[in-house]
């Protein structure tokens, strides 16, 4: 069932082109979001990492600022000093806040979480006046002494920071090697299924056009019979349907022409039964004696009959083989002793041209009419015969191969152009090289052989040679 059919073959070739570019832009899609999925995190990877290392790094920094207004305050014990303290206290807490909200690591957590508590803790201790001047020295500089183990934590913080960092590049390269893979597979496959598309559509574009062409050529061998069918884009089916009805047009002016070449053949063949034997009774002298000139005018009558009753045999033999296609009575025949007999027929004109023979015949036996197989190896040697020049070569070869024998008619004339090689079988034509001969053909001769041998389920071919022609006639072999 087919459930699309364009309305035009424009349509079927802008519908693949369709479907076929479906894949590639759905590869081309999946390309572009897989791209841009990359670069969106590779820019939030490089923007967190440089914020997160770049926090540390500050926040490393102002304890280093703070250690020393500390040292400052405990020295000269300058309020400014521990206001400096308490301002830097401020911008380290926002910072570990902001470093602390772009974390999702609890081991970094952790460790922000003890530096905050620790720097706090200490700049509490440094806000404390409840004691001595001197109690109160002593206990600073035993605060102070904690910022080693702060600036431990603010450099594990770094570290901490910078370790995160690399995993995610890591992380980064892994995601781009596993979308690089998908993407490659994601992308042959669509290119796959789109070669897949581009094979079915060729299949449905150069069905319709084979179906054509096959029915062209059938046409133009002859065939009738076989209906013309295409099927695909509706312009295509409809020009299916014209060459179909030019089929049967061309059948019935074809068996139009049949009867009526055999209407006038026959008709012809009456009053020239009368001028022969007209011909004969001057030429035997019955009606009375003739001179020499009439016995020369009434043997050149009686040469030009011949011609013009084996002229209308011709015709009337290939109307007959075209009228009994297919209901040919057979029977059991040595295809060798007949090609010899037909050989025997020729030996005369053989001679006097002073002709080689090389005949090499194998013993066959064939389900064969007789008198149609004498007709085909007849044509084919006389043809052999009238093109070959003196003391010329004829080949003539046969085999069998499984069911089917071989039988190949060669001459050493002067072949057949490459023009006239396909037209060859047609009827009454006659090639170039018929106008160099002596004796002229009706152009019926391989139109008969070729009806007859398909007659018999066999094939004639002209093949290709070197030097003049060649003819290979292929027939079953009888079981």
């Amino acid at each position: 069932m087919r459930f699309y059919r364009p309305h035009s073959f424009y349509g079927l070739l802008l519908t693949g082109f369709f479907f076929v570019s479906l894949p590639l832009v759905a590869a081309l899609v999946s390309s572009v979001r897989i791209l841009d999925g990359l670069v969106q995190q590779s820019a939030v990877a490089v923007y967190s990492s440089v914020d997160r290392v770049s926090s540390s790094r500050r926040i490393a920094g102002l304890l280093q600022d703070q250690e020393r207004k500390a040292r400052l305050y405990n020295v000269l014990g300058e309020p400014a000093q521990l206001a400096e303290v308490n301002r830097m206290h401020g911008e380290i807490v926002e910072v570990l806040d902001h470093l602390a909200a772009s974390v999702s690591d609890e081991d970094l957590l952790q460790l922000i979480g003890r530096l905050r508590a620790g720097e706090s803790y200490l700049v509490a201790a440094l806000n404390r006046t409840s004691s001595g001047p001197e109690e109160l020295k002593r206990e600073q500089e035993k605060i102070l002494s904690r910022y080693r183990d702060i600036d431990r934590l603010a450099a594990a913080v770094e570290r901490a920071s910078n370790k995160l960092m690399i995993d995610q590049v890591d992380a980064l390269k892994e995601k781009v090697s596993r979308d690089k893979e998908t993407l490659i597979w994601q992308t042959s496959g669509l290119i796959g299924f789109s070669a897949l598309l581009i094979a079915v559509f060729m299949v449905l574009i150069s069905k319709p056009v084979r179906q054509i062409d096959k029915g062209i050529e059938r046409l133009g061998d002859g065939d009738f019979k076989t209906p013309v069918e295409v099927f695909g884009p509706r312009d295509l089916e409809a020009l299916g349907r014209k060459l179909d009805w030019l089929r049967q047009r061309l059948a019935k002016l074809d068996r139009e022409k049949v009867k009526m070449v055999a209407h006038i053949s026959h008709e012809l063949k009456t009053p020239l039964a009368s001028i022969k034997e007209g011909v004969g009774l001057l030429r035997d002298e019955l009606v009375g004696p003739i001179n020499r000139n009439q016995a020369d005018v009434v043997a050149i009558l009686d040469k030009n009959c011949g011609k013009l009753q084996k002229l209308i045999e011709n015709i009337l033999d290939f109307n007959m083989a075209q009228a009994r296609k297919g209901t040919v009575e057979k029977k059991e025949v040595r295809l060798d002793e007949l090609i010899d007999s037909v050989i025997s027929d020729h030996r005369n004109s053989i001679l006097a041209r002073h002709i080689r023979l090389d005949v090499r015949l194998a013993t066959t036996r064939i389900n064969a009419n007789p008198q149609q197989l004498r007709t085909v190896f007849d044509n084919l040697l006389s043809n052999a015969v009238k093109f070959t020049p003196e003391e010329g070569t004829i080949r003539i070869r046969m085999k069998t191969d499984g069911g089917v024998v071989h039988v190949r008619v060669e001459d050493s004339g002067p072949g057949i152009d490459d023009e006239d090689r396909s037209r060859i079988f047609s009827p009454f034509f006659q090639g170039k090289g018929a106008k160099n001969v002596v004796v002229k053909g009706s152009g019926l001769g391989l139109a008969i052989t070729k009806e007859y041998v398909q007659n018999h389920g066999g094939e004639i071919r002209l093949l290709s040679s070197r030097k003049g022609a060649c003819f290979a006639v292929s027939l079953p072999v009888s079981a």
